[in-house]
């Protein structure tokens, strides 16, 4: 265990040391910078945790049962051997993402002005987005009765308690959410009563985005839907007093919905005051509690180094097209693709995400870790060239939304939950991005 320690300190040592030099050039918050730290919540603390808490009357959380890092790892007893492999190989691969993310940064990317996209352009996206999501959602919901019970069966369909149908349409309605935000940014260019008639619109789709992120039952999806506003807010304040309040404001929510248990959507009016007790009352037992429920990293990825190859064979980054056709509609109604690693990973790890490190070494070992952190290190770097300066509030929305998306990949890195989550997103950002590029290609065509 010391081994151990003595490695995640010096890997916590290394990312804290480049945050810091790259912040004294660049005094901004970047998708590396959120990288920086989701690598120190699910690598390098878990050890310490691990050290400092087991067998203390701290195993028990604060919604009295045992956190269940403890409990995990006295199941798989994991060799230490393991972990030390994936501090040594993590080690290389950091040095791999700042490499893909430095040679990234030489790319010709321009930042987004999202004030010279056409105001038409827009409008229309939203509008076909919106109701797509709109109408898909409607259809979705008729399997249910009423609205009360499709708002409170999301956590019933996650445990597999209750089976659903359609959920290729539950998909499709996650276009509200960025549609809501083209609305919203439209409006900033709008008067009068055509402005009152867009606001009108984003509040429909705001409203459908709601209840699809509360029928999805995830603090993720729910935490999404309300703090990318409020960052895109926070990140357009010039005032660094005012910046300052709305960020004590985003970190007093993402606490309160990061310590909330996975049954508070069946009864969230009845979990709050008992969070809010919690938060006041046990403060450093509800901090201990959300670093453990971002801990699994530190065990999936030393769990797959004990089943490669041998367990599960290599696999060539074949997930990368497999995900994308498992999100197909199938027409017979079985799926007749080889099995993803995800199918797989779940039967020896139950509840618990394929990680990056993971997903690297499922694919081509130590290689290929290294390749795809190389590779995730040109797209943040990519990201940050064309949104973290941004210009105008809809482009600092979309920087709000993929930072609680592309960043995140470092946890939940499976093609097929990677592309489900992001569906939406992503499709918008190809709208966006074509709505950038096409004045200047006009432009570029004039005699």
């Amino acid at each position: 265990m010391d081994l151990i320690l003595i490695f995640s300190a010096g890997l916590a040592v290394l990312i804290c040391g480049v945050e810091c030099w790259r912040f004294r050039r660049n005094r901004s918050f970047t998708f590396l910078s959120a990288v920086n730290g989701l690598l120190l919540l699910g690598y390098c603390i878990p050890p310490f945790i691990v050290h400092f808490v087991a067998g203390s009357a701290h195993e028990k959380n604060i919604w009295d049962y045992r956190l269940y890092l403890f409990s995990l790892m006295e199941r798989l007893n994991i060799p230490a051997a393991s972990h030390v492999s994936v501090y040594l190989i993590l080690g290389g691969a950091y040095v791999t993402l700042l490499a893909g993310y430095f040679a990234g940064t030489r790319l010709p990317v321009r930042r987004l002005d999202s004030r010279s996209l056409p105001r038409g352009g827009l409008l229309t996206a939203a509008a076909v987005m919106g109701t797509i999501a709109a109408a898909a959602l409607v259809v979705y919901a008729s399997q249910f009765d009423g609205l009360r019970d499709f708002l409170k069966s999301g956590m019933e369909i996650r445990v597999g308690r209750v089976a659903n149908k359609w959920g290729y349409l539950h998909v499709l309605a996650e276009l509200a959410m960025p549609a809501m935000l083209m609305a919203a940014g439209a409006a900033f260019s709008c008067k009068g009563k055509v402005r009152t008639a867009v606001l009108m619109i984003a509040a429909v789709l705001w409203t459908v985005a709601a209840a699809r992120a509360v029928h999805a039952a995830g603090r993720f999806e729910v935490g999404s839907f309300l703090m990318i506003p409020i960052l895109a807010w926070m990140f357009t304040l010039r005032s660094r007093r005012a910046a300052v309040l709305v960020f004590a404001i985003a970190a007093v929510l993402v606490l309160l919905i990061a310590m909330a248990p996975h049954a508070a959507f069946r009864d969230p009016l009845a979990t709050l005051p008992r969070m809010l007790a919690h938060a006041g009352d046990r403060f450093l037992d509800t901090v201990l509690f959300i670093l453990v429920e971002y801990s699994f990293p530190y065990i999936a990825s030393a769990h797959t180094l004990g089943v490669v190859p041998n367990t599960i064979d290599f696999r060539y980054f074949i997930d990368i097209p497999l995900g994308f056709l498992y999100m197909l509609p199938s027409l017979s109604g079985v799926d007749t693709w080889p099995p993803m690693i995800l199918t797989l990973h779940v039967k020896m790890l139950p509840w618990i995400p394929v990680d990056l490190v993971s997903f690297g070494y499922y694919s081509l070992g130590t290689v290929g870790v290294l390749i795809t952190f190389a590779v995730f290190g040109t797209m943040l770097a990519v990201f940050d060239g064309w949104l973290t300066h941004s210009v105008g509030w809809l482009g600092q929305a979309f920087r709000a939304a993929w930072l609680f998306y592309l960043p995140f990949r470092l946890f939940y890195a499976d093609p097929y939950a990677s592309a489900q989550v992001g569906f939406g997103l992503i499709t918008a950002t190809v709208v966006l991005a074509g709505l950038s590029w096409w004045p200047g290609q006009k432009t570029r065509d004039l005699p």
